[in-house]
């Protein structure tokens, strides 16, 4: 979790350009969720990405920057998937920034969201880990027109109950990366096996 400042009123004209950044990096927005699409105003959407050349969808939240969450700059959050695992992932992303959004606090790289049980029925994601996008350069730090840091894009990906345990283990996410690129893991299959 991060300390740091609050983010109650951000300015939204700092954001005019972040659609185009997103939709450059992830691809175009090929459809939405809006706030309120669970019956009560969560206080953030999600747009769906398709990308133009990897075989990848991305869900992005749109709106937690306004929101009263403490950490280095606002946030926004994204998760990426294979075709046909939409609405896992958007199950995964609203599960984080709900989570946010209650808590008033944000995540840090390394850190990320644990559950006592798999967050999808028949796969073994139990760990959501923050960090900055796998396959996506760029993404990750958005700057205004004045040139400063508006905005972070916080990656979640998801991860097993064993690759928590590495991260914990280690103190840091590090030994799982390695392992993750050592076993050529495909960190966009949310049905995958664990890597550990």
């Amino acid at each position: 979790m991060s300390d740091g400042v609050s983010y109650p009123h951000a300015d939204p004209r700092r954001y005019e350009k972040l659609l185009v950044h997103a939709e450059r990096r992830l691809g175009p927005v090929v459809r939405g969720e809006g706030a309120t699409v669970d019956g009560r105003n969560r206080g953030f959407g999600i747009g769906f990405h398709e990308h133009p050349e990897y075989d990848m969808v991305s869900l992005a939240t749109t709106g937690v920057r306004f929101q009263q969450i403490t950490g280095p700059c606002p946030e926004e959050f994204v998760i990426s998937a294979r075709p046909g695992q939409e609405r896992e992932a958007a199950y995964l992303l609203h599960v984080v920034a709900d989570r946010a959004v209650r808590s008033g606090k944000g995540f840090e790289y390394g850190g990320g969201y644990v559950n006592a049980e798999p967050l999808i029925p028949g796969t073994g994601i139990e760990f959501l880990l923050a960090s900055s996008h796998p396959y996506v350069e760029d993404l990750d730090l958005f700057y205004d027109d004045q040139g400063e840091l508006a905005l972070r894009y916080i990656t979640m990906i998801p991860a097993t109950r064993a690759e928590f345990e590495l991260v914990r283990e280690h103190g840091d996410d590090e030994a799982l990366r390695d392992l993750w690129e050592s076993r050529d893991t495909d960190l966009l299959d949310i049905y995958r096996t664990s890597a550990v």
